[in-house]
C-alpha cells in the first residue's frame, strides 16, 4: 500500500507542508479577505436597514462635514491671498521704531509679525495646521500670549505660553475687530451669550405668535382674516432687511423717544431689537404654517374622518394640526441657527450689541482672515448639530418614523 502523506498547515505563512513539499496558498488569503469584507459589508447594510433613521442622519452629518471642509479650503485660500502684510502690523508707528516702509527691518519685523499670529510659512502648510486646529478629536500644542523673536542664527521663534487646544480658531490680529493676540475662541465667548439670547426670545415669540396666524389664517382660507394676514406677511417678506431694520431704529428713535444703543442698558434697547427680529423671521412661519394646515385639511383622511361623523374640532385638534406640526417644528433647529447667524446681523448692528454679527462685519472689513473662518465653522458646526437635533424632533413627532425598522 502506498504511504500517506503527512500534512500540516502553517499558520504564520499560510502554507501547506505536503512532507518536504511546500504549496503556497496565496490565493486563499485573498479569498479570505474577499469574504471578510463582504462580511463587513453584509453587517453594515444589515445595521442601517435595521436602524434607517440613525444612517439617513449620520449621512446627512458626512456629506456636511465634507461640504464644511471643502468650504474651509476654498476660503482660507481666498483670504489669505487676498489680505495685505500691512494688515499683520497693526498700529505699529515705524518712525519710532525707525523702520521705512520696505526696507529689511521692515521685512524682518513683518516676518515676526507673521509667526505671532501664525500666518507665516507655505499657505497648503497653514490650511493644513488650520484643518488639524479644527478638528476637534486632535489636541494640539499651540502657543497663545506668544512673541516673536529671533535667535542669534536669524532663526524667529515664537516664544509665549505653550497649552494643549482640543478646537483652535487661531487668533485675532485686527484692532477693528479685537484686541490682537486674544484668541478667537475667547471673543467668541463672550459675544454669543447676546445672540442667542436674543435669538432665543425671538424665536419664542415668532413660533408663539406665528404659529397660531398661520392657523386663523388656514380656517379662513380666502376670506377677509386670511387676505389681511396673508397680504401682510407677503410686504414683511418682501422690505429688504436692511431697509427694514433701520426703519424700525428710526422709528423707534424718532417717534418713541428709545436709545439708540445697547451699552445704555434701557428697555428700550432690548425690546425693540427684539421685536425687529421677530418681525423679520414671523412672516415665513405664518405663510409655512398656513400652507401645512391647508394641506392636511383638504387631505383624504380629513375628508373620510369628517365623513365618518367626527367633529370638525376633534379632527383639526387630533389629526390636522398633528400632523401640520410634525413639519413645522421641525424647521424650528435650523430656523434658530438661520436667526442667531442671519437675521440678527443687521439688528445687532444697528442697535451696537456686542453679539456675533460684529466679528462677521468687522471681520471682513478688516480682512481678518482667522474672524471670519471662524465665524464660518462655528456657524457651520451649529448648523450640523441642529440638523441632527432636527431629525431627533422628527421621530419623536412623527409616530411613523422609527429608530429601528
Amino acid at each position: 500500500m502506498e504511504e500517506k502523506k503527512k500534512i500540516d498547515f502553517d499558520l504564520e505563512s499560510n502554507d501547506f507542508c505536503l512532507d518536504d513539499e511546500i504549496i503556497h496558498t496565496k490565493s486563499s488569503i485573498w479569498t479570505r479577505m474577499k469574504f471578510n469584507l463582504a462580511a463587513a459589508k453584509s453587517n453594515t447594510d444589515e445595521f442601517w436597514a435595521r436602524f434607517p433613521l440613525i444612517g439617513y442622519s449620520l449621512k446627512r452629518i458626512l456629506f456636511a462635514l465634507i461640504t464644511l471642509l471643502l468650504a474651509v479650503c476654498v476660503v482660507f485660500i481666498m483670504l489669505r491671498l487676498q489680505t495685505p502684510d500691512e494688515v499683520y502690523m497693526g498700529n505699529i508707528d515705524y518712525n519710532k521704531l525707525g523702520i521705512s516702509y520696505g526696507d529689511d527691518e521692515y521685512f524682518r519685523l513683518l516676518a515676526m509679525r507673521k509667526a505671532m499670529f501664525k500666518v507665516d510659512g507655505p499657505l497648503l502648510t497653514q490650511l493644513w495646521n488650520y484643518i488639524l486646529n479644527i478638528i476637534p478629536f486632535i489636541p494640539r500644542e499651540v502657543v497663545i500670549n506668544g512673541t516673536a523673536t529671533i535667535t542669534p542664527s536669524g532663526e524667529i521663534v515664537l516664544v509665549g505660553d505653550k497649552v494643549i487646544k482640543w478646537f483652535y480658531l487661531g487668533e485675532v490680529f485686527s484692532t477693528a475687530v479685537s484686541e490682537p493676540g486674544k484668541t478667537v475662541t475667547s471673543v467668541f465667548a463672550e459675544a454669543i451669550p447676546y445672540s442667542f439670547a436674543f435669538g432665543t426670545v425671538a424665536m419664542v415669540f415668532s413660533y408663539g405668535i406665528g404659529i397660531p396666524l398661520g392657523i386663523l389664517s388656514a380656517k379662513n382660507k380666502e376670506k377677509t382674516v386670511d387676505n389681511s394676514i396673508n397680504t401682510a406677511s407677503i410686504i414683511f417678506t418682501a422690505i429688504p432687511p436692511v431697509v427694514f431694520v433701520v426703519g424700525i431704529y428710526l422709528i423707534s428713535i424718532n417717534v418713541f423717544g428709545a436709545h439708540g444703543l445697547f451699552s445704555s442698558g434701557t428697555f428700550d434697547t432690548k425690546f425693540w431689537p427684539t421685536l425687529t427680529i421677530v418681525l423679520m423671521i414671523m412672516p415665513p412661519i405664518i405663510i409655512s404654517t398656513r400652507r401645512y394646515v391647508i394641506d392636511e385639511m383638504t387631505a383624504d383622511y380629513t375628508k373620510f374622518a369628517l365623513s365618518k361623523g367626527m367633529s370638525s374640532t376633534y379632527v383639526f385638534n387630533i389629526h390636522i394640526f398633528r400632523n401640520a406640526g410634525i413639519r413645522i417644528f421641525r424647521t424650528l433647529p435650523v430656523a434658530f441657527v438661520g436667526t442667531i447667524f442671519g437675521s440678527s446681523i443687521f439688528t445687532e448692528q444697528n442697535w451696537a450689541i456686542p453679539g456675533m454679527s460684529k466679528f462677521i462685519v468687522s471681520g471682513v472689513a478688516a480682512k481678518d482672515s482667522f474672524v471670519v473662518m471662524g465665524y464660518i465653522v462655528f456657524s457651520a458646526s451649529v448648523g450640523i448639530i441642529t440638523t441632527l437635533i432636527a431629525d431627533i424632533i422628527m421621530a419623536a413627532l412623527d409616530p411613523r418614523i422609527k429608530l429601528t425598522k
